[in-house]
């Protein structure tokens, strides 16, 4: 199993402040990786993960990678398949985010497909944490908000654009891409056979800066496990498959409780959605639940979040939202990933 003890770094984390607003701001010093918090801390039931670790140490449990496709004799183990969901804030304080999102993507990508086998056929997609943002047809009409930017306001968008849950397809506003996306298939999810896999998700997950000001990464989850969404005509037809692993990312730097629900009922989604096994999930928060990342006033900042991750045991990792680079954490999550698949049994 894997053994992830804390990690520390000193940064000079710097975020471009695009309004008073903006929620985050960073010290010198800002933890990288921490460890899914015990039951103890969190008050959610599952297995704590301690260690010794000092500053600077993320250490990794010895295991056996890839993966088993085959064996020798026995039911078929380990993930032939990787549903892989990105919750990407599009508020106006998340530009560096997307940023680093979207810069640590190919090395991402590349890592998993050499690492992973079932990296050969995944599905990608992106979602947003609102449905409507701040650039709707009546505010446009009468008093736009300063992020909505002529194209938010002049084009004409399909009813799973303001869908929360859906995946993003046509981003638009202050700071997004302005364009409708075309990926193969004309799904709203990238696919394997997508010929420039790196310029699609630079495409979609440059959701911009005029989302709604309540950050909601948890009903945006919530959303897109739904059956309906998912099943043929919904907006994301065929984007989660009962024979893959689900490898859940969620950014934002909220430091208030927007969402709706307990950590419980997040987790109790997903985990339906995916046939009642937990054990075929990966999570990957990047949260402000961290020292000298986001308001003081705030001390409770992030925690539900906290609580989330930690629910699924060596499978979660958590990272400061206010990490300059987000290509370390992503390799980190790798090994999970590997992890996760290797343990997978499909369904008969």
């Amino acid at each position: 199993m894997l053994d992830k003890h804390r990690g520390w770094m000193t940064t000079g984390c710097v975020v471009v402040l695009i309004a008073a607003s903006a929620h985050v701001g960073c010290s010198a010093e800002s933890p990288v990786y921490a460890p899914s918090a015990s039951s103890a801390s969190s008050g959610v039931g599952t297995a704590g993960h301690g260690g010794s670790g000092g500053a600077g140490d993320t250490t990794i449990g010895s295991g056996s990678g890839g993966i088993n496709l085959t064996g020798s004799g026995g039911a078929q183990s380990g993930c032939e398949k990787v549903d892989f969901l990105f919750i990407v804030d599009n508020s106006i304080s998340m530009q560096e985010q997307q940023v680093a999102l979207i810069a640590s993507f190919p090395n991402f990508i590349s890592t998993i497909q050499s690492t992973i086998k079932a990296g050969s056929n995944y599905h990608i997609m992106v979602v947003d944490t609102d449905a409507e943002t701040r650039c709707t047809p009546q505010s446009c009409q009468s008093a736009p908000h300063s992020t909505c930017v002529g194209y938010a306001c002049n084009t004409n968008f399909e009813p799973c654009d303001s869908t929360i849950g859906a995946g993003v397809l046509h981003p638009a506003g202050q700071g997004a891409s302005n364009k409708l996306c075309q990926l193969v298939g004309d799904e709203r999810y990238i696919v394997e056979a997508e010929p420039d896999k790196t310029a699609s998700f630079t495409c979609v997950a440059q959701v911009g800066l005029a989302g709604h000001p309540a950050e909601r990464p948890m009903d945006a989850l919530v959303a897109a496990m739904a059956s309906e969404i998912n099943a043929p005509g919904g907006c994301n037809a065929g984007f989660l498959r009962e024979d893959a692993i689900l490898v859940v990312t969620f950014i934002s730097d909220d430091p208030n409780y927007e969402d709706a629900g307990v950590p419980q009922d997040w987790y109790d989604v997903v985990v339906a959605a995916k046939d009642g096994n937990a054990e075929a999930v990966a999570v990957l928060g990047f949260t402000p639940a961290f020292p000298g990342c986001g308001p003081t006033t705030k001390p409770n900042k992030g925690k539900h979040w906290s609580e989330f991750i930690a629910m699924w045991g060596d499978r979660g990792l958590e990272v400061s939202v206010c990490e300059q680079d987000f290509g370390p954490p992503f390799q980190e999550a790798v090994k999970i990933i590997d992890e996760t698949c290797d343990d997978f049994t499909p369904p008969k």
